[in-house]
């Protein structure tokens, strides 16, 4: 005998409604409202902008997070780089591109996110 669960046409009646969480809500109220934080030096901006591929775009990511964690060195991970538009194995030939120009420094451990330190002294970025 037929079985009413494999009807796959009695589900369109059911309404469907998103829960959102409070935490969730938090969440997208603080990714809407995210900032660059500036200074960025004007040089070092020249440089990022002169380089070919996806550079500027990972060197803006990277100022972003040198803003939000207030440190020269920190993790560089794919999930922002992908909220700025740049693929993974595009964003490793811009970290390559930035290397090279002397902009940052990158350690890199298989199996982890890439450690990028900016290359630049206390004067050009300022107090923080």
């Amino acid at each position: 005998m037929y079985l009413d669960k494999h009807n796959k046409y009695l589900d369109n009646a059911i309404s469907i409604r998103k829960l959102v969480l409070p935490n969730e809500e938090r969440q997208v109220v603080n990714r809407n409202h995210r900032f660059l934080k500036g200074p960025i030096p004007f040089p070092y901006l020249l440089k990022a902008s002169k380089l070919p591929g996806r550079a500027l775009h990972v060197f803006i990511a990277i100022w972003f997070l040198h803003g939000v964690t207030k440190n020269k060195t920190f993790s560089l991970k794919n999930s922002l780089l992908r909220e700025f538009g740049v693929q993974r194995h595009a964003g490793y030939r811009a970290l390559k591109e930035l290397e090279k120009a002397a902009l940052i420094s990158v350690v890199r451990c298989q199996g982890r996110n890439p450690r990028v330190t900016i290359n630049c002294d206390n004067k050009t970025i300022g107090a923080r």
